[in-house]
């Protein structure tokens, strides 16, 4: 599981490095990029439970920030200590030939996307939703 972690992560950091970044911002791209998706999910989510049950929003300032907070430290804790990714990061670059990997590259393309593109849906359902109450 940490794994296909490690991989979502490596796919989008693989394309800004493409795109001739560095390797922090490389990094710090992956890493944002996959904390807006799931913090837009979170909140889309608490959005139609509340709508649908008709209670107030669950997730406030105070608890999204918290939430920003410990997905850092567990992105540092993961990634950035002793410039972890570095190392898993150039062991992919080595395995990237492997079917095995390219299969997982490919999995990994396919979440990115899928998650990018069910949170443009769940956006515009939440969009469709406050104007037409």
């Amino acid at each position: 599981m940490i794994d296909f972690f490690y991989i979502i992560h490596y796919v989008v950091y693989r394309f800004y490095r493409r795109h001739g970044q560095d390797f922090g911002m490389s990094m710090f791209y992956a890493c944002g990029l996959h904390l807006l998706l799931s913090f837009i999910m979170i909140e889309e989510f608490d959005y139609f439970v509340s709508l649908l049950l008709d209670l107030p929003l669950h997730i406030n300032k105070t608890i999204g920030w918290v939430y920003i907070i410990i997905w850092a430290i567990f992105e540092y804790m993961l990634f950035y200590r002793k410039d972890r990714y570095k190392e898993i990061f150039n062991e992919y670059v080595r395995q990237s030939d492997v079917p095995a990997m390219k299969s997982k590259f490919k999995t990994a393309k396919i979440f990115n996307s899928c998650l990018l593109a069910l949170d443009i849906f769940m956006l515009i359902m939440v969009d469709y939703c406050n104007h037409h109450k």
